[in-house]
């Protein structure tokens, strides 16, 4: 019996597929037959896009629609240990309601949609990378969830293979949203580690993530893979906090 389910449990989730609408996950409205996506126009309307002007490193969308990509005030005063950092969207909306429901509540059906978001900036960042490497949990956080959200992103974002146990978590941590920024650096300092430094020198990574926020988690990451020897660090995330 446990061979034949699997075939007919297939069949069942196709009929279901072919008579039932898709339905919006974020409204539950019906979305048409060839959407790319289980977002109705309405909520991809809602969708911030971290469009220019925006800051040539940490990817900061300034305020001000007018103006050049450039540098921001941050970056020109303490560049940060990697080389630039971009994400799909503003962290609102479906973006934020998306995350929050795949890290927390294990919802999966978010997860292509976000992967979908991504990949224009993939496919162009991992063009120039040699390693794509998520931002890694604790074990006791990873046993918690269940899961490393970052981890899922990466795989299947580009042709690159993602080394999962490259970049480590050495030390457990406070959540960071329960901190301000100045406590957010504190806590992760030196927190992460790598641990076969022979796979770094002289490489290109890709590191990908959920959120960034103050930006201490991709700092202190990217500082312990330069410190590895790899040669630039560049950071992909699903969304990032908007800054007034």
């Amino acid at each position: 019996m446990a061979v034949n389910r699997s075939p007919l449990k297939r069949l069942a989730l196709t009929l279901l597929e072919f008579f039932l609408p898709q339905l919006c996950l974020f409204c539950g409205a019906a979305v048409g037959e060839g959407a790319k996506q289980a977002v109705c126009p309405e909520c991809a309307g809602q969708i911030q896009w971290a469009a220019s002007p925006l800051c040539l490193c940490c990817g900061k969308v300034f305020p001000s629609r007018e103006g050049e990509d450039r540098l921001c005030g941050s970056c020109q005063k303490e560049p940060p240990p990697f080389s630039r950092a971009r994400a799909a969207a503003i962290y609102h909306g479906p973006p934020a309601e998306a995350i929050k429901r795949f890290k927390f509540n294990r919802a999966l059906a978010y997860l292509p949609v976000m992967q979908e978001w991504l990949r224009p900036l993939a496919g162009e960042m991992a063009a120039q990378a040699d390693l794509v490497l998520p931002v890694p949990l604790h074990p006791r956080r990873l046993q918690d969830r269940g899961f490393n959200q970052a981890l899922m992103l990466a795989q299947g974002l580009a042709d690159l293979p993602v080394e999962r146990d490259l970049l480590i978590r050495v030390r457990h941590t406070r959540p960071q949203v329960e901190l301000n920024p100045q406590e957010r650096r504190e806590n992760v300092k030196g927190a992460f580690a790598v641990s076969r430094p022979e796979r770094l020198k002289g490489k290109r990574v890709l590191l990908v993530d959920d959120l960034f926020t103050t930006g201490a988690t991709a700092r202190e990451c990217a500082r312990a893979l330069r410190k590895a020897g790899a040669r630039q660090v560049e950071i992909i995330t699903v969304a990032r906090t908007k800054e007034d």
